[in-house]
């Protein structure tokens, strides 16, 4: 790391995917560090290590950033960040602010989520424990037809979801070529896809959304960011706000190093998001309940 200006604070930035695939939650999370005092170059240093999806490469990246003296940690793009750097900064002075949609105190990133006693805290999105009733909302929009789960294979949160798709059949994919293979599957059984939450599927959003199109099954997702470039329908809290408040939460450690961590913070409003346009395409009939029962409707 360069030399450090002075009166400049210094944080790292842990995430699994590419800043090109998320640009999006990257700019709310500077927004967030925005509204607690804190803007890059001005303030706060901040160097970046992208994993670009070799998950493997986390653990040497988040113990490089405590090495070069970061004062806060911020992981995200899922569990395997969120481990690495806590896993890193255990025996530092560094503090650690997680996103992801797993179980912190399950996942023993923390003890307590309301009293963290250990150097991390962070945004949990939940998305993890609402994947029933996203299963239960696609199996009232498409009647009859048998919903299977897509999962990112050998990693914990796709071990977690498949526990929670309660029987419901399973599709495993890690690459973009066995993202097309998937739906293509899915096709050939009938099969709706209820995609998981796993980061690289959300990085992969355009992609997936272009197969559900191109094959004619209908998906549904965990974030609403999907329905928004012709995703059928989401279920879930707002991913964008999570970094947002990731970043809020990063400036308030960066102005405070002594302060206590704040509590784990937990969804408190999920966003049911229905695009009709894409429904017609697909040939369905949205029911009347389902459209009540919608947050926000794209017509």
């Amino acid at each position: 790391m360069p030399r450090q200006k002075e009166g400049m604070k210094r944080l790292g930035f842990l995430n699994s995917a590419s800043s090109k695939e998320l640009a999006g939650p990257l700019a709310a999370f500077h927004r967030g560090m925005k509204q607690a005092g804190f803007v890059e170059g001005k303030n706060v240093e901040i160097t970046y290590k992208w994993a670009k999806h070799d998950l493997a490469r986390l653990p040497e990246f988040a113990a490089k950033l405590v090495e070069a003296g970061v004062d806060v940690l911020a992981a995200t793009g899922g569990l395997a960040s969120a481990q690495a750097a806590v896993e890193a900064a255990k025996n530092s002075p560094v503090r650690v602010v997680f996103v992801g949609g797993f179980d912190p105190v399950k996942a023993k990133l923390v003890d307590d989520l309301e009293r963290p006693s250990g150097n991390a805290t962070g945004i949990s999105t939940s998305s993890t424990e609402s994947l029933p009733h996203r299963l239960k909302l696609a199996k009232e929009l498409l009647s009859e037809r048998k919903v299977a789960v897509l999962i990112k294979p050998n990693t914990v949160v796709g071990r977690l979801e498949q526990q929670a798709a309660n029987g419901a059949p399973v599709l495993a994919a890690s690459t973009e070529s066995e993202l097309k293979a998937r739906f293509a599957e899915a096709k050939k059984a009938g099969y709706a896809v209820l995609v998981g939450a796993d980061a690289f599927f959300t990085s992969k959003r355009k992609q997936i959304v272009a197969l559900a199109k191109q094959q004619g099954v209908p998906a549904i997702y965990p974030w609403r960011e999907y329905v928004e470039i012709g995703g059928l329908m989401s279920y879930g809290p707002s991913l964008t706000n999570a970094y947002r408040q990731a970043g809020l939460y990063v400036g308030k450690i960066l102005g405070d190093g002594n302060c206590a961590n704040p509590p784990v913070l937990q969804p408190t409003c999920f966003e049911h998001i229905i695009n009709l346009k894409a429904a017609k395409a697909l040939g369905l009939t949205v029911p009347g309940a389902a459209l009540s029962r919608a947050s926000h409707v794209i017509e």
